[in-house]
C-alpha cells in the first residue's frame, strides 16, 4: 500500500485543483487521523492532502463531496473522520479496487501501467460515457432531449477529456436507435447534429446518406454521400452506395 500512496502523492502534485483559500482550508485538516481504513495509519498530513487533491481533481468535486461540514470554502469545523457521507464509503471501495488492479491484476497481465481515479472519472463524479448518457436522455425525453444534452455537455466539457465528442459517439447512438428502436428519423436528427460539429467526418456523412435513403429521400441521400466522397474520394463503398441510391 505504501507504494500505491507514494504514486498517488507524486501524481497528486501534478493535479491543479481550483479551491478557494487552499492554504486556509488545509489548516483545518487535523495533523493526526483517527479513521484511516485503507490508507496506511502512518500517512502524513502532506501525503493525505495530496491524495485528496488528486481525488478532487479526478472527480471534479470539492472536499464537501465526501466530508461533513458547513463551510466548504474554509473547511472550518469539518468532521473529516465521519463516515456519514455515502461517497466517502464508495471512495474507500474504489481505492481497494484500484489497489488490487495495480498490485495484482496489471502485474499478472504484464502491463506496465497504473490506474488512478482520473483513469475512469476524467473530471466526472459519475464516469459514464457520452453515448450512454445520450441513450439515457433518449429513454427519458426523446431525441430532442438527447440533442440538447449533447450541446450542453459539449459547451461545458469540450476539450477537457471528460467525454468523447468525436464523430464516433453520435454515430453509435444513431445506429443504436435506428436498429433497435427503428427510429430512423431520430437517427437522422442525431447525424445532422454530428456533421454540424464534425463536418469533415466522411463516415458520418455516409451514414447520414444511408439513413436518408431508408426514408426514401433520394436527393438528401445523394447529397450526403457525395459530401462523404468529397472528403474521402477513394472510398469504394461510398461510390457503390452512391450508384445504388441514384438508381432508386
Amino acid at each position: 500500500m505504501r507504494s500505491v500512496i507514494t504514486h498517488r502523492v507524486i501524481a497528486g502534485t501534478l493535479v491543479v485543483v481550483s479551491l478557494v483559500g487552499i492554504s486556509t482550508a488545509s489548516a483545518q485538516i487535523p495533523d493526526e487521523f483517527t479513521n484511516l481504513q485503507v490508507l496506511p495509519k502512518d500517512t502524513s498530513k502532506r501525503e493525505l492532502v495530496s491524495v485528496m487533491r488528486e481525488f478532487a481533481g479526478a472527480l471534479g468535486v470539492r472536499c464537501n463531496f465526501c466530508h461533513v461540514g458547513e463551510n466548504p470554502n474554509s473547511l472550518e469545523g469539518y468532521d473529516f473522520a465521519s463516515d456519514e457521507p455515502k461517497p466517502k464509503k464508495t471512495a474507500r471501495e474504489m481505492m481497494k479496487m484500484a489497489g488490487q488492479i495495480n498490485d495484482t491484476v496489471l502485474p499478472a497481465a504484464g502491463v506496465d501501467a497504473r490506474v488512478r481515479c482520473v483513469t475512469c472519472h476524467r473530471g466526472l463524479k459519475e464516469p459514464e460515457t457520452l453515448d450512454k448518457v445520450l441513450l439515457h436522455s433518449i429513454e427519458e425525453g426523446g431525441t430532442e432531449a438527447a440533442q440538447q444534452k449533447y450541446r450542453e455537455l459539449r459547451e461545458e466539457y469540450y476539450g477537457m477529456g471528460a467525454y468523447n465528442f468525436g464523430p464516433r459517439t453520435l454515430n453509435t447512438v444513431a445506429e443504436t436507435i435506428a436498429q433497435e428502436k427503428k427510429d430512423v428519423d431520430g437517427a437522422i436528427a442525431l447525424m445532422k447534429l454530428n456533421v454540424e460539429f464534425n463536418p469533415d467526418a466522411a463516415y458520418s456523412h455516409l451514414m447520414l446518406g444511408q439513413l436518408y435513403a431508408e426514408t426514401g429521400d433520394k436527393d438528401a441521400a445523394i447529397a450526403s454521400i457525395e459530401r462523404s466522397l468529397e472528403i474521402e474520394p477513394d472510398n469504394n463503398w461510398a461510390k457503390r452506395m452512391l450508384e445504388r441510391v441514384k438508381s432508386m
